[in-house]
């Protein structure tokens, strides 16, 4: 037989909690309705605080008696994390890891007709498992698509054809497919492999069949060579693809056919001229992208995806970095049909500051020895099922092994930089047509580990020409939430491109959910992908094109809604945005921020369900207008209507097409937000906030950089002279409560001094004045206040500090 995919994400039951037992007993009327992709979040408006538990899915999945005897699977391209999976009451698969792919075998478990699937998910931190920390919001839930796959038992594996150009040119390139097939008979097989290359521009190219006997319930890989003459090249301005069609046949009969697409280029990553493609310099602009959104959390469709790698490109950018974990491999297959290069990104992350254990902030490497091997193995584990799912992406120039794994304890920092070079090389052996990369590494020796080293924040001057390849992986310029400023202020030297420099990646495209309070709001679109103007300044300075002329202060006398579609599948993988505006009597949008209610009929939902609420209370509404995504996993009329007190409502309608629903008529029941909330435990006294965090400076000696001021027992930070008004500012990155600031001078401060704090990092206030001392380490005490940043200022002349420690 000739294989089948079909999605399975509409028509699942959901309740939170363990439901001990549940995987054996009947379905319970009383569990609500949703439709995958789901997050245990929705609806989701960056509510920093997540829940932590339990959920369970379950759903009847029809088993054609055709089937029987072939390999029948359920493949899910991402649950966060820990993934439990029982068909008819029997356990069939467990997954651990919350960003890459798998497959569940049903082929021994399932009956002809009915069968019920039950998922028991769960996102309890895990000492064992990354990631151990990062700032991001870590909920949980069945968040990615889920599809029903029935093939023969004489077949191509999952995600089993890799596609190389090993030679390439503009004249001639030839191309090898490994071909890794699979016999779960009882008995060896001959079988004969073959493929062809598809252009719909040109004839056909096939590669020469190979013959090959596989033993019983054994699997081999198949190579197979052939060329392209005068390929058409994969490039941003033109991304040109190939697909490849293998099939196995067995006596003349084809059993299994799988495609992929691919594309011919290279590229260079050197350490003294740039980043080459296809020969061509090509300088680096781009903007790093989290997964999770407005509404639905981390749970976003295809459609959705889609958008966000269209929004990057009409920047005017030519990269994304996935940060910081393997994303949805439909992100790569955008970015090879629109023309955007990715730099996919493992999960040994970091966040720094607190360092406990029992949340997401803890050392980014285990502290306790027992915890080792098991973590160790769930990133070797990640990073093969990240490189072979993604492997054929010809967007895709790097894999990363992590991001700021630095912030691990001092006392095991060897083991993380060791568990680092382990990764690079085995990243390298999975695919050695890619170059490994150490994202973050701008402390403790990091960058020196892979073949491309990524630079965050004040790395960018740092590290002034390191001798290898290496780019800024993050910079900074917008804050804070709604319209916010035009111009974007560029810091630590990045608006120099020097030469041997890759590029630069902007931190960040849209605001994203985090656990850390007051976090992820550097985005240049807001979480509900809303331009700020920030946005159309990057669009400016890029392409030319001018900005539009922004809203202004007005009272509102009618409701503009409108979608980005007429029509959305009903198998979960597309959705419509949904965008309202107040405008007034001349259809001109004004800066009237009310409370908008949107409805639908017809079995669309929001995140919410049939309603939802934009605010300006929550930031969904700002500038007079709001934006959210709406589904339909039920087929026909989408009535969509718009409210807003003391104006006309206004309606649109799409339709939703896909087959038909038993029961369409039903009332559905949808679930309600989660039911607690996890408070994260509390930051040791002990800790510093401040340490290893970027460092703004006014000047800076030869050798005596900022960044060394964060760094316990580092070099020590002096200006570069001795005038007046010379400063050092730390930043916190997370916005905490702080009360003590300590500080060892590298001198006697015998002449003022200024401590100032800052809540939102730049509008500095005095927290203490100091006259001369005696002492060359100081501590300050003072009332609590929530800071960003502080600062040591100088009215006088400057005094060296080797260290600033914030609690």
């Amino acid at each position: 037989m000739i294989r089948e995919q079909r999605y399975v994400n509409d028509g699942w039951k959901f309740d939170f909690g363990e439901h001990p037992g549940a995987e054996t007993a009947p379905p319970d009327p009383q569990w609500y309705d949703v439709g995958l992709p789901h997050s245990f979040e929705q609806p989701d408006y960056r509510a920093y605080r997540i829940y932590v538990g339990h959920g369970c899915y379950r759903r009847t999945l029809d088993v054609e008696e055709s089937w029987l005897g072939s390999w029948i699977a359920l493949e899910f391209l991402g649950v966060f994390q820990v993934c439990e999976v029982f068909v008819n009451g029997r356990s069939v698969g467990r997954h651990e890891g919350g960003y890459t792919p798998f497959t569940v075998d049903l082929s021994d478990a399932v009956t002809a007709g009915p069968n019920d699937v039950f998922v028991r998910v769960d996102n309890i931190w895990n000492p064992r498992l990354a990631p151990r920390g990062g700032d991001y919001s870590f909920a949980g839930g069945v968040y990615r698509d889920v599809s029903l796959l029935v093939a023969d038992r004489v077949r191509i594996d999952w995600h089993g054809i890799g596609v190389t150009t090993p030679e390439a040119s503009r004249e001639r390139a030839t191309v090898t497919a490994a071909i890794e097939v699979v016999n779960d008979e009882p008995h060896p097989v001959d079988v004969s492999v073959a493929a062809v290359i598809a252009d719909p521009a040109r004839a056909a190219t096939t590669l020469p069949a190979v013959r090959r006997t596989i033993p019983a319930r054994s699997r081999a890989v198949v190579e197979l060579e052939g060329a392209l003459t005068n390929p058409l090249l994969w490039h941003p301005d033109h991304p040109h693809l190939y697909d490849l069609t293998a099939t196995v046949s067995v006596d003349g009969q084809a059993r299994d056919t799988q495609s992929t697409a691919f594309g011919v280029r290279w590229f260079e990553f050197t350490a003294d001229r740039g980043f080459f493609l296809n020969g061509e310099h090509l300088d680096l602009h781009g903007a790093n992208v989290h997964q999770n959104r407005g509404g639905w959390g981390d749970a976003g469709t295809r459609a959705s995806i889609r958008r966000d790698v269209a929004m990057i490109k009409e920047l005017g950018m030519n990269i994304i970095r996935g940060s910081h974990y393997p994303h949805h491999p439909y992100f790569a297959e955008e970015c090879d049909r629109q023309g955007v290069l990715f730099w996919s990104e493992l999960h040994f992350w970091g966040i720094g500051g607190e360092d406990v254990e029992g949340y997401w902030f803890a050392s980014a490497y285990p502290v306790r020895e027992a915890d080792e091997p098991e973590f160790e193995e769930s990133l070797r584990r990640a990073l093969r099922e990240m490189i072979r799912t993604q492997r054929n992406h010809p967007s895709i120039v790097t894999w990363s092994i992590g991001n700021e794994a630095f912030f691990t304890a001092d006392r095991v920092i060897d083991k993380a930089k060791a568990l680092t070079v382990e990764l690079v090389a085995l990243s390298k052996e999975l695919d050695p047509t890619r170059p490994a990369a150490v994202g973050g590494a701008q402390r403790k020796g990091f960058d020196v580990l892979g073949d491309i080293a990524g630079y965050n924040g004040d790395g960018a001057e740092l590290y002034h020409d390191p001798g290898f390849p290496s780019l800024v992986t993050e910079y900074h310029g917008v804050m804070g939430n709604g319209p916010g400023e035009y111009e974007v202020k560029w810091e630590h030297g990045v608006e120099v491109d020097y030469p041997w420099r890759v590029g630069k990646i902007f931190w960040c495209g849209f605001h994203y959910k985090t656990v850390a309070p007051g976090a992820g709001l550097q985005g240049l679109a807001d979480y509900f992908r809303r331009p700020k103007r920030a946005y159309y300044w990057y669009r400016e300075l890029l392409r030319g094109i001018a900005p539009p002329a922004f809203p202004q202060p007005g009272t509102a006398a009618a409701i503009q809604l409108r979608a980005d579609t007429e029509t959305i599948p009903t198998d979960g993988t597309g959705d419509a945005r949904i965008e309202v505006e107040l405008v007034n009597a001349h259809g001109v949008r004004v800066a009237d921020d009310r409370v908008i209610e949107l409805t639908v009929e017809g079995g669309g939902v929001f995140p919410s369900g049939p309603r939802f609420t934009l605010s300006p209370e929550d930031h969904s509404v700002w500038d007079g207008a709001g934006a959210i995504e709406m589904r339909s996993y039920l087929p026909g009329p989408q009535r969509i209507r718009a409210e807003v007190e003391g104006l006309p409502p206004a309606e649109i309608v799409l339709t939703a097409t896909g087959p038909i629903v038993a029961n369409a008529d039903r009332e559905r029941r949808w679930p309600p937000p989660a039911p607690s909330l996890f408070e994260p435990p509390s930051v040791p006294r002990f800790m510093s906030v401040a340490a290893y965090r970027p460092v703004k400076t006014s000047s800076t000696a030869p050798g005596h950089l900022g960044g060394s001021a964060t760094e316990p027992g580092g070099a020590s930070w002096r200006a570069a002279g001795d005038a007046p008004g010379e400063w050092i500012a730390a930043s916190l990155e997370f916005p905490y409560r702080i009360d003590r600031v300590e500080i060892d001078f590298a001198d006697v401060p015998d002449r003022p001094w200024t401590l100032e704090a800052a809540e939102d990092g730049r509008a500095f206030a005095v927290v203490h004045r100091a006259e001369a001392g005696r002492e060359r380490s100081v501590r300050v005490d003072f009332e609590p206040r929530t800071a960003l940043a502080v600062r040591v200022s100088f009215p006088e002349r400057p005094i060296g500090i080797e260290e600033i420690r914030v609690h």
